[in-house]
Formats: C-alpha cells, sequence, structure tokens
C-alpha cells in the first residue's frame, strides 16, 4: 500500500502547476483540493465498467482533479478498486504523488464483495456477525451498521481497495440510515461510539480526519424521523475526543446534496445554531465544519433541458453542465462538488471550467432569485 497522506504544500503545488484557477482551489481538511471531485457512485459490477473508471481517474489528474471520492458500497466494493488501481498506475507513472491526491471514502451501508448477493442477513451473519465484528441487531433497515467494530473493519477493507495505508477522510454513509428503528437518543449514543472508532482511526494513522455524508438527514425539517442536527454531532464528536483524552476532535467534514434541482441544503432553514435557524451549508460554516456537496447535475439530468431564465444569469460560453456545476460549487461555504463521471468525454468537458473562475456567491443569489421569482 502506498504511505502517506495529501499535504497542504504538495496538493496546492499540483493544482498551480495544472493551471487550475485560483478561486477552483480551495482548502479542504487540511489540504487543497479542485472544487470538482471525481465521483464514483453508479455503474455496472463489471470489468468494463472498472476499467471505465480507472481510465477517468487518470484522465481526471490529468486535467488538473486532485479529488476522488468513493464509498465501500459502491458496486459492490469495485468503485473503490477501480480508484486504487487508477491511483496505482498514476504514482507508478509518475503523473502524480500520493501527497498530490485527496481520497474521501465512506462506510455504513453493508458492502457486497463484487456482486449483489440474495440474502443480505445472511451475508452479513457470515461475514461480520460470525467474525465477532457486530451483532445480527446490530443491522438496521436490513442494510446499515454503524457498530465501532464493523466500522474499522470497513475501514482496513477500504484501505486495502484503494491501495493506500491512509485515507485522507473518511465518511459515515447515510447515518441517518438508523432512525429508521433508533430513537434520536440512542442514535446519538452510537453515534459517539463510532466517533470513538474513528478517532482511533485517526490515532493509528490509518485515516486523517472524519465526517458524515448524508443525502436526507441535514436537509430535512428538525420534525422530520431522519432529521440529523450538526450542532448535535459535533457535540458528539467532541465527547468522543474528550474519551480519548484528546483536546481536538477530527470530525472535519460533511457531505450532502445541492444542485439546481436540490436547493435545500442552501436555501432551507433545517439546523439550529443557538438560538438561530440556519440552511445546512450555513450551520456547517458556522460551526467549522466543511462541505462536499454530491449530485450536482443529478445524474446528468442537469446537462440538458435548463430553462432560459436560468441559463441567462449564466457566462454564455458555459454548457449546461457547466451551468449546474457552477451553482453547485459557487456558495461560499461549499468546498467542492461530487461529480460521478466515467466516460472520458464528460471528464474532459465537465472538468475544462476548473481553468475558468468560479462564480461568487453573489452571482448565485441572482439565480437563486430567478428561480424563486419564476415560482411565485
Amino acid at each position: 500500500m502506498f504511505k502517506g497522506n495529501a499535504s497542504p504544500s504538495a496538493t496546492v503545488d499540483f493544482l498551480k502547476h495544472k493551471e487550475i484557477h485560483e478561486s477552483r482551489i480551495r482548502s479542504f481538511c487540511g489540504a487543497s483540493v479542485s472544487n470538482l471531485a471525481l465521483g464514483t457512485y453508479l455503474g455496472a459490477m463489471d470489468e468494463v465498467t472498472d476499467q471505465k473508471v480507472t481510465l477517468a481517474c487518470v484522465r481526471a489528474v490529468e486535467m488538473g482533479c486532485n479529488f476522488f471520492d468513493s464509498a465501500i458500497n459502491y458496486r459492490g466494493q469495485r468503485a473503490e478498486r477501480s480508484i486504487g488501481e487508477a491511483i496505482r498506475r498514476l504514482i507508478l507513472s509518475g503523473k502524480i504523488k500520493r501527497e498530490e491526491l485527496f481520497i474521501s471514502t465512506k462506510g455504513g451501508f453493508v458492502p457486497y464483495d463484487g456482486q449483489p448477493e440474495k440474502d443480505i442477513r445472511e451475508f452479513f451473519e457470515t461475514q461480520y456477525v460470525k467474525k465477532n465484528l457486530a451483532r445480527l441487531s446490530d443491522l438496521i433497515a436490513d442494510c446499515h451498521c454503524m457498530e465501532p467494530t464493523f466500522i474499522s473493519d470497513q475501514i482496513d477493507r477500504s484501505r486495502k481497495n484503494l491501495g493506500l495505508e491512509t485515507i485522507d477522510l473518511y465518511y459515515l454513509h447515510n447515518p441517518e440510515t438508523q432512525l429508521e428503528e433508533l430513537p434520536e437518543r440512542l442514535f446519538l449514543e452510537n453515534l459517539e461510539r463510532a466517533f470513538v472508532a474513528l478517532e482511533q482511526a485517526v490515532q493509528d494513522g490509518k485515516i486523517m480526519s472524519y465526517g458524515l455524508a448524508t443525502w436526507n438527514g441535514f436537509r430535512d425539517e428538525p420534525t422530520s424521523q431522519f432529521s440529523l442536527q450538526i450542532e448535535k454531532c459535533v457535540q458528539a464528536a467532541k465527547k468522543a475526543a474528550t474519551q480519548m483524552g484528546i483536546k481536538e476532535h477530527h470530525f472535519k467534514a460533511i457531505q450532502l446534496p445541492l444542485s439546481l434541482a436540490m436547493p435545500e441544503a442552501a436555501l432551507l432553514k433545517t439546523q439550529k445554531f443557538g438560538s438561530q435557524m440556519l440552511a445546512a451549508i450555513e450551520a456547517a460554516d458556522a460551526l467549522g465544519i466543511q462541505v462536499a456537496v454530491s449530485a450536482p447535475l443529478l445524474q446528468s439530468r442537469l446537462c440538458h433541458g435548463l430553462p432560459d431564465f436560468i441559463l441567462n444569469e449564466f457566462p454564455k460560453n458555459w454548457s449546461q453542465a457547466h451551468c449546474a456545476l457552477g451553482f453547485s460549487t459557487g456558495f461560499s461555504a461549499v468546498d467542492a462538488a461530487m461529480v460521478g463521471m466515467k466516460s472520458i468525454d464528460h471528464v474532459e468537458h465537465n472538468l475544462s471550467i476548473l481553468k475558468e473562475p468560479c462564480l461568487n456567491e453573489d452571482e448565485v443569489i441572482k439565480v437563486v432569485n430567478s428561480m424563486l421569482e419564476k415560482n411565485k
């Protein structure tokens, strides 16, 4: 496995060497990253897709992207393994150094191993319960587990898949899934236990920092069963750090959807912050938590068919995909957008915008206002 982790100096030097526009270089979890990252969620569980993802990662680095995002359950661990193969090729060919690349991945959903399993409960029992890594009662909604020994095992599997001794950022994946069966009080207790395991992984050099990657959790109204409050999660991280006898926790980032079609993270006041109600990305910013956003193209549905009243607010030479990406990355509290790409053509087109200035927040607010005006 390759040693090291993303470093501040190496990452910024890489991005400047690739002539990435300064407005698109973001400080994220102690490193500098391109504000567009290559995501690896969708795709068939086959060797053809494996190869496409690997080649897309290689081309992304050539285009100046130094940020890859995955999860152990994506394509039955194949997404991580495809990234791992790309990292191997890139480092051995001298196209990038380990210290120039930022890698995030996730754990929580029970992952297949290459191909789908017919009975996930039986698979979980064989792979984890019988090995004393979890109890059957730890399996929530027949798909999710946050037991510390399970999470520790998943980190080691992801490290092996990626071929890395140290993962830069490790997310608990859709932890709100646990709220299908657990009350908030018990959920927060379990979250704190999981955070202790993650703090231990930091101490062991297996990860550099950790976070929470969500779908609904931070965007739902506080009255929702699946609502997660960032402030309470930070409090759980502080308690975990105290248990570990360390001064500062390593809960550094959240991930959640934000796009022209799903703007709730920036617009809806779903998060309590003291006596205030803030939008999710505002609350994260106020609490010192960094933000990566997912689904900026809504699985390519925002690459075409955007109405003129939206397109008129963007540079005329931008494609519709660039407009959608520009919206998701234009908010000051957003550090990067995860863009799913397997086609070399898509990589080259989407990442070409890294050489151009990022929209500023005033320009993004004009887009928001045009959307709100149209919906009156």
